[in-house]
């Protein structure tokens, strides 16, 4: 399953569907699947979050916080929402 076949649109998206998206795309962010789950980032959030955000609050290291800002810039530029 491609990342893109998860739902039609990001914003629709639920936190189990944020989750597999981003462990598609970096396999590397499974150790952080369950900060998405205990904070409650669906679609919705997901396309809200800034690495300051990330860090202070989920309390991601810097790397992971910017290849998650970058998939979510990815996924702003297809104007999926």
């Amino acid at each position: 399953m491609t990342p893109e076949k998860c739902q039609p649109k990001p914003s629709e998206w639920s936190v189990d569907d944020v989750i597999r998206h981003v462990c598609t795309v970096d396999q590397n962010m499974v150790t952080h699947a369950d900060l998405f789950r205990k904070h409650e980032i669906d679609g919705k959030a997901l396309l809200l979050l800034n690495s300051e955000m990330m860090m202070k609050y989920m309390g991601l290291k810097l790397g992971p916080a910017l290849k998650i800002c970058n998939l979510i810039e990815k996924l702003k530029s297809k104007r999926y929402h």
